[in-house]
């Protein structure tokens, strides 16, 4: 599965093995909670117009996806200059997403998310409590990426960050608060 990112991929690993995931009958969600940490989601036209930026790239690799994606664009302390978008799909979802999220170990379908970015040098972080792979890298332009899979489950955080490890835990927040 591919989330398309901001431009070049070229982040790939080879390490495919499966970490504790849910079972093939667990179903969780993904919500777009409307704060977590210090994040607060953003509402208006800005927010509403990079979210159907985001929802018509990602329609052009697979509309069925792109219609059941949650979306959620997110300000740090109010300041513009530290946002991140949240994209994120549950195998509960859509029966073609549950098929794919099951078919492959998380660890790829987490590359596959980070690989549609220009990021470089991805390393794993602990997942926290639900299991799976948390993966992050940073950008060649700056910023940051982040994904999360684990067979029922697959979110992207993508943003301002001072570091790949500072968006690592932002991430984590993030699932904690999204997924349920």
């Amino acid at each position: 599965m591919v989330l398309i990112g901001c431009g070049s991929s070229g982040v790939r690993t080879t390490a495919y093995g499966r970490t504790a995931s849910p079972s093939a009958g667990a179903q969780r969600r993904i919500t777009v909670p409307g704060s977590f940490d210090d994040y607060t989601r953003m509402t208006g036209p800005d927010a509403e117009r990079v979210i159907q930026a985001i929802r018509d790239a990602q329609a052009k690799q697979n509309a069925a996806y792109a219609a059941k994606m949650r979306i959620g664009i997110y300000e740090r302390r109010g300041n513009a200059q530290q946002r991140i978008a949240f994209l994120g799909l549950a195998a509960g979802d859509h029966p073609a997403i549950a098929k794919e999220l099951r078919a492959n170990p998380p660890s790829f379908e987490v590359d596959s998310a980070l690989a549609a970015m220009p990021l470089t040098g991805p390393k794993d972080y602990p997942p926290g409590p639900l299991g799976g792979v948390l993966r992050c890298a940073v950008g060649a332009q700056g910023g940051a990426g982040c994904a999360w899979g684990d067979g029922a489950t697959l979110g992207v955080v993508a943003g301002s960050a001072a570091s790949a490890d500072e968006l690592a835990k932002t991430a984590l927040a993030l699932r904690m608060a999204a997924e349920r």
